[in-house]
């Protein structure tokens, strides 16, 4: 069962760059846990650029990613509390010669603790900061355009602190920092373009316990970011988000989150109208049975667009994710996803985007410490903007793309 459990962190989701989570017993070092590891993973893909597919003369570039992973993962438990650091450094490099990364070298670092998990008060904290070369896939997902190479850096420092009343009643504070520079990216129409995010937040979550498997809760999100985009006006957002949320497990077997709520966004300095209106967001995970997991996910949320005609995009989403043990020593995990982004212009009619993400992979435990995976996902992405070329109208944020993956991992997961 632990192959099933932990092979959604093994999917063909090959861009993800590192986690806190375990799958397995370290290696004991005084009151020390390790979990030293190292990896490899190719990646091809057909259309390494997101060049759209339909426009004239526009040929797609492939290319070949090879990734030499390494993470450290150090975890001290005291108790009912725990710390934990973990550093992961990344090699990259392309075998098509047309790209030469700006940082071969990537680094990850991250700390995360958290005091007295199961007493009337509760201290939690996780600080994450990354840089080094974007990889294309990263950045589709949360800005609304396909890009190619370039520098990032992020810093991500968060805090929770807990506080019980009782066995039923509990409140939550949850302060959190964030800040993301990107330079040097090049855009679909071949422009270098740099851009920020600078957020500070602040969440209240009043929490009750309505039964032994049901939690229900209220909360209240503020957010204030600052958006930076090259040859722009920057952008101040003040959004407030409230809502109701509940978290339910039902016979071990069903865990359900979902969250319902209402949230404004107030643009200055920015082009078109400002959002107010409903959110959600809800995941569902079903064991069924000993050897299969279901895995459903839904949001409706606003994001801040870097066009300059647009101040944001509505985001709709679904994700279905099958995971099926085969035998004792492999697993296939298949997935579709779409996405739907509807941006809210200045004047005139209003982008929209729909990303179709379909994805499939068979991953194999070799030994206790060393496992596998192949995988292979198709994506594409059409929109409603046209724009004309040689007398043709051609949608430029059209694309497709093939993408094979191999990744092997040795060490303590």
């Amino acid at each position: 069962m632990l192959l099933l459990a932990s092979s959604l962190a093994g999917s063909a989701r090959a861009q993800e760059v590192y986690t806190f989570e375990t799958l397995g017993p370290g290696l004991k070092a005084g009151r020390f846990v390790l979990h030293p590891s190292i990896g490899y993973e190719y990646t091809y893909d057909d259309n390494i650029l997101f060049m759209s597919t339909d426009l004239p003369g526009s040929e797609p570039i492939s290319s070949g990613v090879n990734v030499l992973r390494a993470r450290f993962l150090a975890e001290l438990p005291l108790g009912d509390s725990r710390f934990r650091l973990i550093y992961s450094p990344f090699y990259r490099t392309y075998t098509n010669d047309r790209f030469v990364p700006e940082d071969q070298i990537n680094q990850v670092v991250g700390v995360e603790g958290i005091y007295h998990q199961s007493g009337r008060l509760m201290l939690a904290f996780r600080d994450d900061y990354a840089n080094g070369t974007l990889s294309l896939q990263e950045q589709t997902a949360r800005n609304g355009v396909p890009f190619g190479l370039g520098h990032y850096e992020i810093h991500n420092p968060r805090a929770e602190i807990g506080v019980s009343f009782g066995l039923r009643q509990g409140f939550s504070l949850l302060p959190g920092y964030s800040r993301s520079d990107f330079s040097g990216l090049i855009s679909g129409f071949g422009r270098p373009v740099d851009y920020g995010y600078t957020t500070q937040s602040i969440e209240g979550r009043y929490n009750y316990k309505h039964s032994a498997p049901t939690t229900v809760y209220a909360y209240s999100l503020l957010e204030r970011t600052l958006q930076t985009l090259s040859d722009s006006p920057d952008v101040t957002i003040r959004q407030n988000t409230v809502g109701l949320g509940l978290v339910r497990t039902a016979n071990a077997a069903v865990v359900t989150q979902v969250s319902l709520g209402y949230e404004t966004m107030q643009f200055t300095g920015g082009a078109g109208p400002d959002f107010s209106g409903p959110v959600a967001e809800g995941n569902v995970i079903w064991q069924a049975g000993r050897l299969a997991r279901i895995d459903l996910s839904f949001l409706r949320r606003p994001y801040a667009s870097i066009y300059i005609d647009s101040n944001y995009y509505l985001a709709t989403a679904a994700q279905l994710r099958w995971v099926r043990q085969l035998r004792r020593s492999s697993y296939l995990d298949v997935g579709a996803a779409i996405q739907q982004n509807d941006f809210a212009p200045s004047e005139g009619v209003g982008r929209k985007e729909r990303l179709i993400r379909l994805e499939a992979g068979v991953g194999h435990e070799f030994l206790k410490n060393l496992r596998g995976y192949v995988g292979f996902n198709v994506e594409e992405r059409e929109s409603n903007v046209l724009q004309m070329s040689g007398g043709v109208g051609a949608d430029p944020f059209n694309y497709q793309l093939h993408r094979f993956i191999f990744r092997i991992e040795t060490g303590w997961m």
